[in-house]
């Protein structure tokens, strides 16, 4: 046809050596492809958190866990050692109650540890008519703490480390330490007897006592 030239030899050279290029770098890509990632797996990543103590008291009506409260500390108001006030001592009287702790924890205790707080009374001492006695230190009333291994509570085998001897609220040691191993799931009872004395004065008459005792396990 007019106006057209077929392509001479030098064109038809271009056009061949183009696909010819396209050839290459496709088939070089495809070999690159097998080395574009590299995996490791790891499947035993692992983490352990450390066994721990945790100390369970039961009273007569209730039970407390000192993993109630952060950082495995808890006040129990429910648990009321020294007998409460429903039943008022007279001279002569004496009321018993035994409170059953536990490690429900999955580590050993070394040791079990009472510290007592102050004693308190209402009324204040020397106030009133007749003014009142100070029954926190005048040994007319006096608490005996004393404990032993199991859930139920062997005077026989009483902890020595730990047995106070009777005495004034306010003259309880405010530390008593018991350091023999507790094993996870152990229980020891502790019981509390409070008395008026016999030959108690009419001072004493008509107060109420108070002393926060806290409790610790140690790992």
């Amino acid at each position: 046809m007019a106006g057209h030239r077929a392509p001479g030899p030098g064109m038809l050279l271009w056009a061949s050596g183009g696909v010819a290029a396209l050839v290459l770098v496709l088939g070089v890509n495809g070999t690159l492809s097998a080395w574009t990632s590299a995996v490791i797996g790891n499947n035993t990543n692992t983490v352990a958190t450390a066994a721990a103590v945790i100390l369970q008291e039961v009273g007569p009506s209730a039970t407390c866990l000192s993993s109630s409260g952060a950082g495995n500390s808890f006040t129990c108001t429910t648990i009321n050692k020294y007998g409460g006030t429903t039943t008022p001592l007279n001279p002569g009287s004496s009321q018993v109650t035994d409170v059953v702790f536990s490690n429900v924890g999955s580590s050993p205790a070394s040791s079990f540890v009472l510290t007592t707080g102050s004693c308190t009374q209402n009324p204040t001492a020397g106030t009133g008519t007749p003014p009142a006695a100070n029954i926190c230190t005048n040994a007319d009333l006096t608490v005996a703490i004393s404990c032993s291994n199991g859930a139920t509570y062997s005077a026989g085998s009483a902890w020595i480390d730990l047995v106070s001897a009777a005495g004034a609220p306010g003259s309880i040691p405010a530390t008593l330490t018991h350091t023999a191993t507790l094993a996870a799931g152990a229980s020891f009872t502790c019981r509390f007897t409070v008395a008026l004395g016999a030959a108690a004065s009419v001072l004493d008459q008509g107060i109420t006592a108070s002393q926060p005792l806290t409790w610790t396990l140690n790992k």
